[in-house]
């Protein structure tokens, strides 16, 4: 057969219908619209597919394919396929495809066009620009079996200017093989497991599988740095304790791309038949030698609540653990036991060097962000349904945050969005958690407790932010420490302040029963507090919104200057887009 380039034809809705089901194969290479082109085969005269890939908002999609042959008479034949793609399937086999009949090539077609189904397709993206189709036409068709490896036309594509392979695909390599000190375990999948004791690149040619607890160097003694490609996929290996450890010292170099993220994942995610859920694997820890108030002095033997042999800690508040950035983590969390988990995102001691901007938790079994002490910032953070609370914060937590989405969704667990605490077994210990935190729009969706909760003598310094639909309250104060450190709303210490703000719940302010005042005292007393309707369309604030013109700026350089309430400046202000996963908008 020799294929030519095909017009494009509205033949999805006839041949969905024989669709049938196909083995699948997963990897970090996966269809999306930066896949999209015109290929050629040049080794067998130039034979053509179009293809085009139409997304979903969970990374799955339709994949329509369109290819033009010849028969050994010289009769025209179309061949087109539409098939569906989860979000990480690399490779599809028997996919059906039709040559339909009637018609002809140009701008008049005199009789009507019929698809019909006469074969299958094998189908597999190698890299990016480079694909490999094998058509397998019924033996009444009278063609041959025929397997083509293709390549993006850089012919077509050069006559309007652009590159042959669409820069936003990454995967540009194909698989050859592992890496020492890793293992391969199935079709272009490497697995660690152990200590991660030297340099090492995860690239995103290759699905990387972490086995257990998985360290990176170790504590201050052997330093590595993990670096990891843009829209590199990371997955458990099907058990709740394989998590990712970046000891005190090393450092993890995850930085994506706003068109590709990095996602670790449950291994059920984006392929097969069985539905990934939250607790598939463990999440993402990082650790480090910045302040903690729970060991203030050498050898700052602090010690992580879910295995108390992982140390963390220490007099650095400096320090770099490296960058995260435009990162996913999904259907994480490992519960030990009540109070000890590892949560999506986990920082321990981390050092405010480090960049942590552009991550998503989603659907975590716990926490979507936890900080035990440190200074690390974190900008623009999506917390998507997590089983427990959104932001939680402990042991003299000292940094920065500013725009982070929050939204429950249908029961999965949600407590706070914020659970603020400074140290349990001493509420009074110092450095107190203090951290400074901006622009937060916390959609309770009428689930989860509070939208934030103050415990345990924490502060903070909450503002321009909007804090709605949460079932038990909005704002919520309990433990005497808290509300000595805070002051009186007449007198506040500035330990604990909340300005510019917006709370929207059934009832908006709560606190303990032995509170010596009120949350609505302390939240009416400060500037610029108020209480009514926000007026979202989704996370994004409408026209007329109170939150468009309602804010002001942080004093701290570290924070982009505002003038507005809430994660979003207005409706065309959405930085979600293009990298984040799932949202409900």
């Amino acid at each position: 057969m020799r294929f030519t380039i095909p017009k494009l034809s509205a033949l999805a809705g006839a041949l969905a219908a024989a669709l049938l089901a196909a083995p699948a194969a997963n990897a970090a290479i996966r269809f999306s619209e930066a896949t999209d082109g015109l290929y050629s085969d040049a080794t067998h005269g130039g034979r053509g597919w179009v293809v085009d890939f139409i997304p979903r908002k969970d990374g799955g999609g339709i994949l329509y394919l369109y290819g033009a042959a010849y028969d050994e008479t010289g009769k025209q034949a179309w061949i087109t396929s539409n098939f569906e793609v989860k979000e990480f399937e690399f490779k599809k086999t028997g996919v059906p495809m039709a040559m339909p009949t009637g018609g002809r090539f140009g701008d008049t077609w005199p009789t009507p066009v019929v698809p019909v189904a006469n074969g299958t397709l094998d189908v597999e993206l190698l890299s990016c620009g480079e694909l490999k189709i094998t058509v397998k036409p019924n033996a009444a068709t009278g063609l041959p079996t025929s397997t083509q490896t293709l390549t993006a036309s850089a012919d077509y594509v050069g006559t309007l200017g652009v590159a042959a392979v669409n820069e936003q695909c990454v995967q540009k390599r194909k698989f050859t093989t592992c890496p020492a000190g890793t293992t391969l375990v199935a079709d272009r999948t490497c697995q660690i497991t152990g200590t991660v004791a030297q340099n090492l690149t995860l690239t995103n040619e290759t699905t990387w599988v972490l086995k257990g607890l998985v360290k990176v160097g170790t504590d201050n003694g052997t330093k590595v740095k993990l670096n990891i490609e843009p829209g590199t996929l990371i997955t458990g290996s099907g058990q709740s304790a394989d998590y990712l450890y970046v000891e005190p010292g090393s450092q993890i170099f995850a930085q994506g791309a706003p068109y590709a993220p990095i996602i670790f994942t449950s291994p059920a995610d984006g392929v097969g038949t069985t539905a990934p859920k939250p607790g598939d694997w463990g999440g993402i820890v990082v650790s480090g030698n910045a302040p903690n108030n729970k060991c203030l002095a050498a050898p700052f033997d602090c010690r992580s609540e879910f295995d108390p042999t992982l140390r963390y800690g220490g007099d650095k508040p400096r320090e770099s653990s490296g960058v995260i950035q435009y990162v996913q983590s999904r259907y994480a969390g490992y519960v030990f036991q009540t109070g000890r988990e590892v949560n999506s995102f986990t920082f321990q001691s981390v050092g405010d060097g480090t960049v942590v901007d552009h991550v998503q938790a989603y659907r975590g079994k716990d926490d979507g962000i936890e900080f035990f002490g440190g200074t690390v910032n974190v900008k623009h953070a999506i917390i998507t349904e997590a089983g427990d609370d959104g932001l939680d914060w402990d042991e003299g937590y000292n940094g920065n945050i500013q725009y982070v989405l929050l939204q429950h969704g249908t029961g999965l667990g949600e407590d706070h969005g914020i659970e603020a605490a400074n140290q349990n077994a001493n509420q009074d210990a110092l450095p107190r958690a203090m951290p400074t935190v901006s622009n937060l729009t916390f959609i309770g969706n009428g689930q989860g407790g509070y939208g934030i909760t103050f415990k345990e003598g924490s502060g903070g310094r909450i503002k321009n932010s909007v804090i709605t639909g949460f079932k038990k309250g909005c704002l919520f104060l309990t433990n005497g420490p808290t509300f000595t450190s805070a002051g009186t709303p007449a007198a506040l210490t500035g330990n604990l302040t909340m300005d510019h703000n917006l709370v929207q719940c059934t009832l908006n302010f709560d606190q303990a029963a032995d509170a010596p005042w009120t949350a609505q005292a302390f939240y009416t007393a400060q500037a610029a507090n108020v209480t009514g309707d926000p007026m979202l369309q989704g996370f994004l604030p409408k026209a007329g919104s109170p939150l468009l013109d309602g804010g002001l700026s942080a004093s701290s350089v570290w924070f982009t200057p505002v003038s507005y309430i809430g994660a979003f400046r207005d409706a065309n202000d959405d930085w979600t887009r293009g990298w984040a996963y799932n949202l409900t908008r």
